[in-house]
């Protein structure tokens, strides 16, 4: 059986699309015009916005964001959930296009509603669909681009599948630049062959922020954080601030202020835990 979606479901899925968005009123930025240049979409923390060439993330183009292992899979995605806020907060009526193939890529679990809600990302914004096949993903991605009227436009991708060609990212790259909406392309832990990315993120695990417990402070609860490296960033000076492993770094996520900011490397260091504090003291202090 081919794993190409025939030209009736296809045309189905459009139409099926474009219902959906009508009921969001999608809005349109001024600055997001052919004419009017690049808009840039800030991220808040100053490390990351001074890495990319414009002060922030481009939503003319697509972006790759990659975890740097297995274990951090998870991490990636909730790091390309705050991505998709910041790109949220730039397109305030438009809804979110989650795609994610029937054949789910990562073993990671669905989305969750209440941990989209706790990181900002309203459910009620988020149009979630399930091509059958990564090549009918990459399509879908180009053509809800195309469209116009999504905030960003995400998916989740094997970075070893077939169909990821440097052809593909470069028609989605293209489309991105067409109606002036980003892309983020969530491609796992296995690395991927040439791409027409203009940003691709390496994405770890960190020790989240620590907070106040009853029993004093408890370092692995709180907010988000990850390590960051920008491995590819099109425009860029080479051997940019943090484009090297050795000079990756750490940001939080702040869902309240819907921004990233930046961690200090002391404070990275302060968040080992004290040698009295063991995993259940610090569960029943929660």
């Amino acid at each position: 059986m081919s794993t190409f979606a025939s030209e009736t479901a296809r045309t189905g899925l459009i139409a099926e699309l474009r219902n959906l968005i009508a009921g969001f009123e999608a809005s349109c930025s001024p600055l997001a015009d052919k004419g009017s240049g690049p808009l840039v979409i800030a991220s808040g923390a100053r490390a990351m916005d001074a890495a990319l060439p414009d002060g922030g993330l481009s939503s003319r183009a697509l972006h790759e964001v990659r975890a740097a292992s297995y274990g951090d899979m998870s991490a990636s995605i909730g790091f390309a959930v705050a991505m998709a806020v910041r790109c949220a907060q730039v397109f305030p009526e438009a809804p979110v296009l989650w795609c994610e193939s029937a054949r789910t890529p990562f073993d990671m679990g669905g989305l969750y509603g209440p941990g989209l809600a706790a990181f900002g990302l309203d459910p009620a914004r988020l149009i979630l669909v399930t091509p059958a096949s990564d090549t009918d993903l990459l399509w879908t991605m180009e053509e809800a681009l195309r469209l116009g009227a999504f905030a960003v436009v995400i998916g989740e991708i094997d970075g070893r599948a077939k169909a990821l060609t440097l052809t593909a990212t470069r028609r989605l790259q293209l489309a991105a630049e067409e109606k002036a909406r980003p892309a983020l392309l969530l491609t796992g832990h296995a690395s991927m062959g040439a791409s027409a990315a203009a940003t691709r993120w390496r994405v770890a695990s960190a020790a989240s922020s620590p907070v106040e417990g009853i029993s004093g402070v408890v370092p692995f609860i709180g907010r988000a954080r990850w390590q960051v490296q920008l491995e590819k960033c099109r425009g860029a000076q080479s051997g940019g601030a943090i484009s090297k492993p050795e000079h990756a770094i750490d940001v939080e996520w702040h869902a309240g202020l819907q921004k990233f900011t930046d961690v200090s490397q002391a404070e990275t260091r302060d968040l080992r835990l004290p040698p009295d504090l063991h995993l259940p003291d610090a569960m029943q202090a929660v």
